[in-house]
């Protein structure tokens, strides 16, 4: 199953890269990235994530991370 995200996300050194790094070890494999300013400090993010696993505890997680601001299930 393909499950899209929305996630606004801090315009910070190595933000992306650790949002993807936390996608793929909680074992969710991204097959879709958009990202896109919104403001000069914020940028959004489309993410789609091949999971098998509830979509649930990667949004919990997510969250957790000190970049990211807000994280809406899209599908």
């Amino acid at each position: 199953m393909i499950a899209s995200l929305t996630i606004q996300l801090a315009r910070t050194e190595g933000a992306l890269v650790r949002l993807l790094g936390l996608v793929e070890r909680r074992g969710f494999v991204p097959v879709r990235l958009t990202a896109e300013p919104l403001d000069a400090q914020v940028q959004t993010v489309h993410i789609g994530v091949v999971c098998e696993r509830p979509l649930e505890r990667l949004i919990h997680q997510l969250n957790k991370l000190y970049d990211v601001l807000h994280v809406e299930r899209t599908t």
